[in-house]
C-alpha cells in the first residue's frame, strides 16, 4: 500500500477515527438542538460604529446598509428622512443605534432578519374609513407591510397601511387603479374591477447591487464587489424543481459558465465550465464548495436542491484566489438554508412527472435498409470487378457478402421494428421535499428530508435517492457562538447493462428487418428469421447487437453511493470587530458496484456465453481543519473587513474490486457462486493540504473599493522541491455613479468599475505522479514463474503547480432607477507550467516523464442585460446572458511539438500551440468522386477510388493523401453561449420560461460513423438517402456510396464526422398559480402554491445524435469530450406540483 507523502511532518490520521469524529459532530448537534431554540440572530450579533454630526437620516440609513447587510423599508411620506440628526455609535447593536435616531419621534421600527420596517407610531388611524375595497399588503415571505402608501391613480386620494398591512377605500370605481408604493419595494398597480379585496406582495427592490453575496471565507454586498461573482438566489420555483442534482437550475443564469447535460442518466451530475479550459492534463472542473465545506470530487448530486438558499460562483482571480491551488477552473459556493426567528414553518412540496426521450436518432426503416444492403453488396461485386447481372446466389458471387437475403427483394414482406420503441419508454418520476424551520432569538434550526424516484427514459434503468439535512446556529453567550450542520444522502442507480451504451448503441444500428423475438421464443436476428439464415456472418449478429442482448436483463448493473456531510464550529467574540472562528469538516463517502453479465444470451441453450460477476467497493474520508480570525470596523467613511485562516486537509481512500468467471447457472449472481476467480485487488491513497490565508477588503465612503488576498499551500502531491505555491491577488472598484459630478446623468441609476489581477492553481493530478511507482509482473527464472517488480514511471522531484494568471475589467451599469441592468467582463487567463506527459527516448527503458511544460490561454467577454419592462398589475421581468471565450494552447515545452491522442473513437485529437485544447484532428473531406473522369483530373486521387468514393483534400500538395495532410478540423469550444429568459407575473399567476443556445460547437458521433460505412451490415442513418448510387444518380454530392467493400479512407478520421453541434433549447417552462390565502387557511396551510414545469421540451439543432450536450465521458475527461457514442440521452421532463406551507 501507498503512503501519503506527508508535508513538514505531519503524521498518519486512521480512518478509524471516522467514526469518533461523526459521533463528536452528531453528539454536538444534539445537544445544541435541545437548548431553548436560541438562535444567532443577525440582529443580534451585528456590532456596527458610526460617527456622524448633523448629518441627514438618510444617510445615516444608507451607511448602516453600506457596514451591514440590514436594508430599510419605509414610506418617505411619513418617515422624514432628511431630517438632521447625530450619532456616535462604538460597536453598538442595531436595536440601540435606531432608538437613538428615533428617539422622540412617532417613528416605530420592526426588524425581520436582515429587513428593518420604519412607519409612524399612529399609523393605525390613517385607515379607518368605510370599506369598499379592502386588503393587505405583505412582503414575500407574507409579513405585513405597514405604511405602504396605496393611491388611486390619476388622482391624490390615497391611505397607507396600519401596522397590520392592512388598507381600504370607500365606493371605489371599477375603472379605478390602485398604485401601491413603499421605499426599498417594487411599485404595483392593479386594476380594481369587480374586486372587492385586493392582497397584495411586494417584492425586495434591492434584489440587484443591495443583495449580499458569498465570496469565500466571507459574505459582502454585490455592489461592494470588486471581482467577478454571479449569483444565483434558489426561489421556491427553482429549488422544488424534479432535479436529482443543482447543475440543472444553473442553466443559463450566469453569464461565463457554461452547464453541459452530459448524459440523461438517471442520478448523473451535470457538467459546469468557467471561462474555458485551463488544463490539458489536471482536473477543469470547477471547486464546489457547501456551507464553507470543500468537496473532495466535482459531483453536484451530493445534496438535494431543495436546501440550497443560494449559489454563488467565482469567476475571476480575485475571487477565487482565496482557494489558491484548487481554484483555477472557479469556485461554485452552495449556500444552504437555515432556519429562522419565529414560529416554525413547515412546508411540503411534491411533484409527479413523466419523462420521454428528447429526440431520436433518425435511422432507416427496413425497405430503405433493405435497398441499402443491396446497394453495399452490388457496389462491392461491381468494384471487385464482377458481372453486376450476376444472380444473388452464392454460387454465381462466391461470398455471401456480395449477395443478399432474398425477402429483401419484397421490402413489403419485412418486418419493420422499430427499435427505439423497444428500448425508450414514457418514465415516471417523483419527488417529495419536507422542511422544517424555525427558531427563536438564540437558536434557528433548518431540518429537512428529500425522496426522488425516478424511472429512465430507456428499459431496465432507474434511481433512488433519499436525503436528510440538519442544520442549527446557537448563541450560547453574548460572546460565544456553536452551530454545525449534518447532510446524509443515500443513492442507488440500476442500469441495463454496463453504463448503457450498448443498449442505445444496438437500438441506433440493429436492423428493423428482424423481429423482437423470432418463431422460436428467442431474440430475433439473422438465424432465425426465414431467408436470414445464410447471412448470419455477413449481417449483424443477435449477440452483437440485438437491444435486449444486454438491455433486457442480460446484464446487471446496480450502484449504491452513501454520502455524510458534517460540520461544527465556534465563534468567539474577542474583541470589538474581532472574532475567531474555528471548525471542523468531514465528508464520507462510500461506492458499492456489482456487474453481472448473463451466461444466458436469450439465444437458446446451445449459444451460452461465460458469464461474469465484478464488485467493487470504496471507501473516502476527507477533513478539514479551519481556524479563522476576522475582523471589521469602519470609521468616518472608512469600512475594512480582514480574515486570516489556517487549514488543515487530509484525503484518505480506500477501495477493492474482484471479480469472477464461470457461473452454473444465472440464478445467484453473486461473487460467491463464480467458480473461476479472475481478479482480485485493491487500492489505497492519501494526500495532505496545507494552507494559510488572508484577504482584506475596504470601502471608503461606498465608492472606492480594494481588496488584497493571499494564499499559500503546501500539498503532498507534488515534489520535494516545489511542495508550496503562492497565490496572490488585488482587485480595485469605483462606483461612479456615487459622485457629485454624476448627479446630473440622472438616467443612470448605477455605475460601478471593477479591475482585478491575481493567481490561482491547480492541484488535481491524482497522487504519487511525481514518484517513481513500481508495477507488478510475472517474470521467468529458469524453467520457474515468479512475481516481481519493476519501475514504471520516472521520478520528477521537480514536479509543479499549475498556476493560472488571471485578469479582469468589469463593469456595472443601471438605468431607470435599475430598470435596465448590464454586467460585463473582459477577462484574460494563461494557465502555465501545464503538466503533460512528454516523450522521452525509450532506450531509458520508458515512453514519457510527467513534466510542467505548457501554457494555455483563454480570452473572453461576458455580459448579463436585465430589464423590468412592466411594473404594474402585470410585472414582466427578462434576462439575457451571452459569452464568448477563445482557447489557444501557446506553448507545448522547449520545441512546442504538438502532440496527439487517440482517445478510444474514431476520431483523433491534437494539442498544437495556436490551436484550442483536444482539437479534432484528421484529413478534410471534399465531397465524392461523382465520376470517372473526376478521378482522372484529380492529381492527388489514391489507389481503388472509384466513382461515388470520398475525396479528400491534398494538402501537403505532394500528390498523396496521407498522413501529412491531417489538419484540424474541428473544436468543440463553441463560439458563444447565451441564454434568455422571461418571468410574468400577474396577480397570483406567475409564468416563465428560459431559452438556451450554443453557437459554433463541433461534435463528433462514433454511433454515427459505425453505421454510415459499412460494418457487419447494422442500420444506417437516413442522412444516407442523399448517397451517391450511380454517375446518374450522384445524391447531394457529399454522402458517398456504400459498398461491402471499405475505400481506402472510409473509416479514417476526417472532417466527413464532424458535425455542427450548435443548438437552440427551451430549457425550461414554469406555470404557477398562488391559492388565495383564505383558501389556504381553510386548510390550516399559510401558502399554498400548486405548478406545472417543463424541462428540455425543445431542441432544434441540425446535429444526428440524440443532444448535441451528451458526449462519451465524465466532467473531468476532456480528451474525449464532444464524442458522443449513443450516450444515454436527455430526457423532455413534464411535471405538475404542489408547494405547502404551514
Amino acid at each position: 500500500m501507498k503512503k501519503s507523502e506527508t508535508v513538514n511532518g505531519w503524521s498518519d490520521h486512521p480512518l478509524k477515527k471516522t467514526f469518533l469524529i461523526m459521533r463528536i459532530i452528531v453528539f454536538l448537534l444534539l445537544a445544541t438542538i435541545l437548548q431553548t431554540y436560541a438562535n444567532d440572530a443577525y440582529a443580534q450579533r451585528t456590532k456596527l460604529s458610526l460617527n456622524f454630526n448633523n448629518t441627514a437620516l438618510e444617510q445615516v440609513l444608507d451607511a448602516i446598509e453600506n457596514q451591514s447587510e440590514f436594508f430599510f423599508l419605509y414610506n418617505e411620506k411619513l418617515v422624514d428622512v432628511h431630517r438632521k440628526v447625530t450619532v456616535k455609535a462604538n460597536d453598538q447593536a442595531i436595536n440601540e443605534i435606531l432608538n437613538g435616531l428615533f428617539e422622540g419621534t412617532d417613528v416605530e421600527y420592526s426588524i425581520v432578519d436582515r429587513k428593518i420596517v420604519l412607519a409612524p407610531e399612529n399609523i393605525s388611524e390613517a385607515v379607518q374609513q368605510q370599506r369598499g375595497v379592502s386588503g393587505k399588503v405583505t412582503d414575500r415571505a407574507g409579513l405585513p407591510l405597514p405604511g405602504v402608501t396605496v393611491v388611486i391613480k390619476g388622482t391624490t386620494q390615497g391611505t397607507i397601511t396600519d401596522v397590520s398591512g392592512n388598507y381600504n377605500f370607500n365606493n371605489l370605481s371599477e375603472n379605478s387603479t390602485l398604485i401601491f408604493s413603499f421605499v426599498g419595494m417594487r411599485t404595483v398597480e392593479v386594476p380594481i374591477g369587480a374586486q372587492t379585496v385586493i392582497d397584495i406582495s411586494l417584492e425586495d427592490e434591492t434584489v440587484g447591487i443591495e443583495e449580499v453575496v458569498a465570496i469565500g471565507y466571507g459574505t459582502m454586498q454585490k455592489k461592494h464587489l470588486t471581482g467577478a461573482v454571479g449569483s444565483i438566489k434558489m426561489d421556491d420555483d427553482m429549488a422544488f424543481r424534479p432535479n436529482s442534482e443543482f447543475g440543472q437550475t444553473m442553466y443559463g443564469r450566469v453569464a461565463g459558465v457554461q452547464v453541459l447535460n452530459t448524459s440523461g442518466r438517471p442520478g448523473v451530475s451535470s457538467t459546469v465550465q468557467i471561462r474555458g479550459i485551463n488544463s490539458i492534463s489536471a482536473t477543469a472542473t470547477p471547486l464546489v464548495v457547501i456551507d464553507g465545506v470543500i468537496m473532495p470530487d466535482y459531483d453536484l448530486s451530493t445534496i438535494n436542491p431543495s436546501d440550497i438558499e443560494t449559489i454563488d460562483i467565482l469567476k475571476d482571480a480575485a475571487s477565487s484566489s482565496i482557494y489558491g491551488s484548487r481554484g483555477a477552473n472557479g469556485v461554485i459556493l452552495v449556500t444552504t438554508k437555515s432556519g429562522q426567528t419565529g414560529k416554525p414553518k413547515f412546508t411540503i412540496n411534491h411533484s409527479s412527472s413523466l419523462q420521454q426521450v428528447i429526440r431520436r436518432v433518425d435511422v432507416m426503416n427496413s425497405a430503405e435498409y433493405a435497398q441499402a444492403t443491396i446497394d453495399a453488396a452490388q457496389n462491392g461485386w461491381i468494384d471487385k470487378g464482377g458481372d453486376p447481372n450476376a444472380p444473388n446466389t452464392i454460387e454465381a458471387r462466391g461470398d455471401y457478402k456480395y449477395t443478399w437475403p432474398l425477402p429483401m427483394d419484397n421490402p413489403s414482406t419485412l418486418f419493420d421494428t422499430d427499435w427505439h420503441d423497444i428500448v425508450f419508454r414514457v418514465a415516471p418520476m417523483h419527488k417529495t421535499d419536507l422542511n422544517l424551520a424555525g427558531g427563536d432569538a438564540n437558536t434557528t434550526y433548518f431540518l429537512s428530508g428529500g425522496v426522488l424516484t425516478q424511472e429512465g427514459v430507456l428499459i431496465n434503468t432507474d434511481y433512488q435517492k433519499y436525503s436528510l439535512n440538519l442544520k442549527i446556529d446557537s448563541k450560547i453567550t453574548d460572546w460565544l457562538k456553536i452551530g454545525g450542520g449534518l447532510n446524509a444522502s443515500f443513492d442507488y442507480e440500476n442500469r441495463s447493462g454496463n453504463t448503457s451504451v450498448h443498449t442505445l448503441t444496438s437500438a441506433n444500428q440493429y436492423p428493423p428487418v428482424y423481429p423482437v423475438y423470432g418463431s422460436d421464443g428467442y431474440l430475433g436476428g439473422p438465424h432465425n428469421t426465414p431467408g436470414f439464415e445464410n447471412h448470419v456472418n455477413v449481417l449483424f449478429r443477435t449477440h452483437h447487437g440485438h437491444p435486449y442482448h444486454r438491455g433486457g436483463g442480460g446484464e446487471i448493473m446496480d450502484i449504491k453511493r452513501r454520502h455524510t456531510l458534517g460540520n461544527v464550529y465556534g465563534e468567539i467574540a474577542i474583541l470589538k470587530g474581532l472574532t475567531f472562528r474555528s471548525s471542523f469538516n468531514a465528508f464520507l463517502r462510500n461506492n458499492e458496484e456489482r456487474y453481472y453479465m448473463n451466461a444466458d444470451t436469450g439465444q437458446g441453450p446451445t449459444v451460452l456465453r461465460q458469464a461474469r460477476n465484478e464488485v467493487s467497493t470504496g471507501s473516502g474520508l476527507n477533513y478539514t481543519a479551519l481556524n479563522q480570525l476576522m475582523y471589521k470596523t469602519s470609521w468616518d467613511f472608512h469600512q475594512l473587513d480582514a480574515v486570516v485562516g489556517y487549514e488543515f486537509t487530509q484525503r484518505e481512500f480506500y477501495g477493492v474490486s474482484a471479480s469472477r468467471r464461470n457461473y452454473d447457472n444465472d440464478l445467484v449472481p453473486y461473487l460467491s457462486a463464480g467458480n473461476t476467480v479472475y481478479s482480485a485487488s485493491d487500492n489505497a491513497y492519501e494526500s495532505a493540504l496545507i494552507s494559510a490565508f488572508g484577504r482584506v477588503n475596504y470601502n471608503y465612503d461606498g465608492k472606492y473599493m480594494a481588496a488584497v488576498s493571499f494564499r499559500t499551500d503546501g500539498s503532498s502531491r507534488f515534489g520535494p522541491n516545489y511542495k508550496w505555491g503562492n497565490f496572490p491577488s488585488i482587485s480595485i472598484g469605483w462606483r461612479v455613479s456615487q459622485e457629485d459630478f454624476f448627479a446630473k446623468y440622472g438616467f443612470i441609476s448605477n455605475l460601478n468599475l471593477r479591475f482585478s489581477y491575481g493567481f490561482t492553481g491547480n492541484e488535481s493530478i491524482g497522487d504519487y505522479r511525481w514518484v517513481s511507482s513500481m508495477a507488478q509482473a510475472r517474470v521467468a527464472f529458469g524453467n520457474t514463474l515468479a512475481m516481481s517488480y519493476y519501475p514504471s514511471s520516472v521520478e520528477n522531484p521537480e514536479l509543479r503547480w499549475e498556476k493560472t494568471r488571471q485578469q479582469n475589467f468589469g463593469f456595472d451599469l443601471g438605468f431607470i432607477k435599475d430598470r435596465i441592468t448590464i454586467e460585463t467582463d473582459l477577462f484574460k487567463s494563461n494557465s502555465e507550467d501545464l503538466l503533460l506527459d512528454v516523450p522521452i527516448p525509450s532506450i531509458t527503458g520508458f515512453t514519457s516523464v510527467f513534466r510542467n511544460i505548457g501554457e494555455v490561454q483563454n480570452i473572453g467577454i461576458e455580459t448579463k442585460i436585465s430589464t423590468r419592462n412592466l411594473t404594474g398589475p402585470v410585472t414582466w421581468n427578462s434576462f439575457i446572458t451571452i459569452s464568448a471565450v477563445k482557447n489557444e494552447i501557446k506553448a507545448l515545452g522547449p520545441d512546442n511539438a504538438p502532440i496527439y491522442y487517440s482517445p478510444g473513437n474514431a476520431m483523433e485529437s491534437i494539442n498544437m500551440v495556436g490551436h484550442p485544447i483536444f482539437s479534432y484532428y484528421g484529413l478534410k473531406y471534399n465531397g465524392v468522386y461523382k465520376n470517372q473522369a473526376e478521378i482522372d483530373n484529380d492529381p492527388a486521387s489514391y489507389d481503388g477510388a472509384k466513382p461515388g468514393n470520398g475525396k479528400y483534400v491534398d494538402v501537403s500538395g505532394d500528390h498523396v493523401i496521407d498522413s501529412n495532410d491531417r489538419v484540424i478540423i474541428g473544436s468543440y469550444h463553441p463560439d458563444f453561449v447565451w441564454a434568455f429568459s422571461n418571468t410574468f407575473r400577474y396577480k397570483n399567476l406567475d409564468l416563465s420560461f428560459l431559452l438556451q443556445g450554443v453557437l459554433g460547437m463541433d461534435i463528433m458521433d462514433e454511433n454515427i460513423h459505425r453505421s454510415w460505412m459499412y460494418h457487419e451490415g447494422r442500420n444506417y442513418h437516413r442522412r444516407l438517402l442523399d448517397r451517391w448510387r450511380s454517375e446518374d444518380e450522384p445524391g447531394d454530392g457529399y454522402i458517398p456510396k456504400l459498398s461491402v467493400n471499405l475505400a481506402k479512407f472510409d473509416l479514417t478520421p476526417s472532417s466527413f464526422f464532424i458535425q455542427d453541434g450548435s443548438y437552440l433549447r427551451l430549457q425550461e417552462v414554469n406555470l404557477g398559480y398562488n391559492i388565495p390565502a383564505d383558501m389556504a387557511h381553510k386548510i390550516g396551510a399559510s401558502n399554498c402554491r400548486v405548478y406545472f414545469s417543463g424541462t428540455n421540451l425543445l431542441l432544434i439543432t441540425k446535429a444526428t445524435v440524440y443532444d448535441p450536450e451528451n458526449y462519451k465521458s465524465t466532467a473531468s475527461d476532456l480528451v474525449r469530450r464532444g464524442a458522443n457514442f449513443s450516450e444515454y440521452p436527455s430526457a423532455k421532463t413534464y411535471s405538475l406540483g404542489i408547494n405547502i406551507e404551514f
